[in-house]
């Protein structure tokens, strides 16, 4: 066997490796949380927006306006402010939900640590993480998300 075999066998070796490596690693699907918790909401709203069920994560938003609030109100206004790339192609992304701070009976914060996988050049790291933070209150017995409305992370 000359050296360019003996090489080509190793490499193949190492993918198989790496892609058995993965897959035993990857994250196990996660029990759903209570609906009626702000990590519930948030948990139910982000599964919607990976299923691309709109109508479902708009109904975990609030859009209590003010006279001066642009922001939109309706479903058709939301839908219209998803990105336009995301409409088409869905980024990969993983969420994992962080700290969550409760500052009275009726309002909460999430965090919410977000890896978005995107392909880039050979010396790019491919995994962009931010942390966001969704501001929640709560409505009668459920919880609403009232900011962030928009999917401006996932630009």
């Amino acid at each position: 066997m000359n050296r360019f075999t003996l090489g080509f066998i190793i490499a193949i070796l190492v993918l198989i490796a790496v892609t058995v490596g993965l897959v035993l690693t990857t994250d196990k699907p996660t029990t759903t949380l209570p609906e009626n918790t702000p990590e519930g909401t948030v948990q139910r709203y982000l599964t919607a927006i990976q299923e691309q069920d709109y109508p479902k994560a708009y109904s975990y938003l609030s859009f209590e306006r003010t006279p001066k609030d642009t922001r939109p109100t309706t479903y058709d206004e939301w839908v219209r402010s998803l990105p336009v790339h995301y409409q088409s192609s869905q980024p990969a992304w993983r969420a994992t939900l962080g700290k969550i701070t409760t500052t009275s009976d009726n309002q909460s914060t999430v965090e919410v640590i977000i890896d978005i996988f995107r392909p880039g050049g050979p010396f790019e790291n491919p995994v962009r993480t931010q942390t966001v933070p969704f501001q929640l209150v709560k409505s009668g017995d459920s919880w609403l998300i009232i900011s962030p409305p928009y999917l401006y992370w996932i630009y």
